[in-house]
């Protein structure tokens, strides 16, 4: 039987996660600490599906912060583990 799992990755935007974070490393690393466990990536989905309200308030942070920082979308990973 497979049992299934998703973990979010969030992302940093903004001149600091322009500069700073690298986004596949990110993935890359929870992909690599989820295969220790014997999970197998099955997708990984873009995750952006969110409304006009949070869209204006990232803006409203990235104005505040003077361009530096705001969240972004981030990732969905899809797992599976045969058990």
């Amino acid at each position: 039987m497979k049992r299934n799992k998703i973990d979010e990755i969030s992302s940093i935007d903004g001149l600091i996660g322009w500069l700073i974070v690298n986004h596949k490393d990110t993935i890359n690393n929870k992909v690599a600490e989820a295969n220790v466990y014997g999970w197998t990536v099955v997708n990984i989905v873009p995750g952006g599906n969110q409304n006009a309200f949070l869209r204006g308030l990232r803006l409203l942070v990235l104005a505040i912060t003077f361009g530096l920082y705001t969240w972004g979308d981030g990732v969905y990973v899809i797992y599976e583990k045969e058990e």
